[in-house]
């Protein structure tokens, strides 16, 4: 998963961003709607079965087809949240490929050992949903950590890092980097602390 590199740009507010998509010439909130969308777009054509490649391809696609609908009016605010408006071009900009790689030859579904066709193995609504929430919580949760990365010390989060997410145990983390347990789990809890403020707040921003 490709995780969010600027905290400034990416936590900015959804009215924000919008706002500042109404002017075509504004490339730094273009930069930070396109680095906000566009991994979980890519992630999200991967996981439904495209290449990398074609998945860039949709990414890149849908933030334009929305940028330019929503600088026509296109898209009233008070309608929907502006990640159901992109799962709905995504979406269809992916099925869009899936429907291209059958037309060029066929595919198989995973290792190709069912003989499954690719077109007529296409998720179902719920599916194509469920996998848009997974990539958009995880999204989120990639900027979340992002933003408590910037906030505290390296070497706090480098304890959270190794305890909390890579599973090490508190005193491998302790003798590794030369603090004592007790440091280990003070740092666990302040960041996860953290995380539990941010995350809502993020949430509704996203």
């Amino acid at each position: 998963m490709i995780g969010p590199s600027d905290p400034t740009s990416l936590s900015m507010t959804t009215s924000h961003l919008l706002d500042g998509l109404r002017d075509p010439s504004n490339q730094a909130i273009w930069s930070a709607y396109v680095e906000r969308y566009r991994p979980m777009m890519i992630q999200y054509g991967i996981r439904l079965g495209l290449s990398a490649t074609d998945a860039e391809d949709a990414a890149q696609l849908s933030l334009i087809e929305f940028c330019t609908a929503y600088q026509a009016d296109k898209y009233d605010r008070t309608r929907g949240r502006l990640r159901d408006w992109l799962f709905g071009i995504a979406r269809n900009q992916v099925l869009n490929y899936r429907r291209r790689q059958v037309n060029r030859g066929p595919m198989l579904i995973g290792d190709g050992s069912s003989g499954t066709d690719f077109f007529h193995a296409l998720p179902d609504e719920d599916s194509l949903t469920q996998v848009w929430e997974e990539e958009w919580r995880q999204a989120v949760m990639q900027q979340c950590l992002a933003t408590v990365r910037a906030e505290v010390e390296p070497r706090t989060f480098e304890i959270f890092e190794l305890f909390a997410m890579q599973g090490l145990a508190a005193e491998v983390v302790a003798e590794r980097l030369g603090v004592t347990a007790n440091a280990v789990f003070g740092a666990k809890r302040r960041i996860l602390r953290r995380i539990r403020e941010l995350l809502p707040q993020l949430q509704a921003e996203w």
